[in-house]
């Protein structure tokens, strides 16, 4: 750093030499001198600004850069976007072996879209999947109708249907296990994962779904009108020290104030 600042003010001195020699040339000189007097004078200045204000700020800036980069890696976001239909739930479910956790109010239109990727991979893999959905009776139910401009007791009969859903792939799955104790079992695959179901009663706001070492957090919609320009993120997991260990950890707490349902 010593080494810096000296050969920093050894390039302004000859700077301002270069400039004092311009001036000088562009004063007394003729028109060949006026003309190298004016490039002196313009190099030095130049060199001057470069070294004082222009460098720095460029420093400045990559070290700000390099900062909020380090600060990015250390979340463990690997994408963020405001296009709902651009998350391959696909992918990330059925790359999924361990756990798949589920967190919404309903998520009727996302069970419709992966619920087939989740029944293959709960049905042929030894995966753990938790659902945890709006609880019926929560006091926010009436709110959210009102919100999102359902009649009185619509919310409730989606969350129901949606229940339904999950309850009836609980009992396709429970006849695979019972099958599979059999000796003349039809299955060659005998994996197969497990299931549960919940309702959470705390205050509804971003949607949670985590497969294995992904999270991905959906954040919810303020206003009445429904779209899918929704800001989402997904984190991997990097470690204490990243959001996906936060929102893991906020998925367990829900889990363990919420209200196990049979399936």
């Amino acid at each position: 750093m010593l080494l810096n600042s000296k050969f920093k003010g050894k390039s302004i001195v000859l700077a301002l030499i270069c400039a004092i020699v311009g001036i000088l040339f562009m004063w007394r000189g003729n028109g060949v001198l006026q003309n190298i007097g004016s490039v002196l004078l313009i190099s030095g200045i130049y060199t001057i600004l470069d070294n004082m204000f222009l460098k720095e700020s460029l420093v400045e800036l990559v070290v700000k850069k390099v900062k909020l980069d380090k600060e990015i890696d250390d979340t463990g976001l690997i994408q963020i976007d405001s296009t709902l239909t651009n998350i391959d739930y696909k992918s990330y479910i059925e790359g999924s072996n361990k756990n798949i956790d589920i967190v919404h109010n309903y998520g009727r239109t996302w069970t419709t879209n992966n619920f087939d990727f989740i029944k293959n991979v709960i049905m042929n893999k030894e995966c753990k999947v938790r659902v945890a959905l709006l609880n019926p009776e929560s006091c926010f139910v009436q709110a959210l109708e009102e919100h999102y401009g359902y009649t009185e007791g619509q919310l409730k009969e989606l969350i129901k249907e949606a229940t339904e859903k999950w309850k009836a792939l609980g009992r396709e799955l429970a006849k695979k296990k019972e099958n599979c104790r059999k000796r003349n079992s039809t299955y060659k695959n005998k994996k197969c994962g497990n299931l549960e179901l919940y309702y959470f009663n705390g205050q509804p706001t971003d949607s949670i779904y985590r497969m294995d070492n992904k999270i991905i957090i959906v954040s919810a919609k303020n206003s009445r009108e429904k779209s899918v320009y929704l800001p989402y993120y997904i984190f991997e997991d990097n470690g204490e020290k990243g959001l996906y260990y936060t929102y893991s950890n906020e998925i367990e707490t829900i889990i363990k104030e919420a209200q196990k349902v049979e399936v």
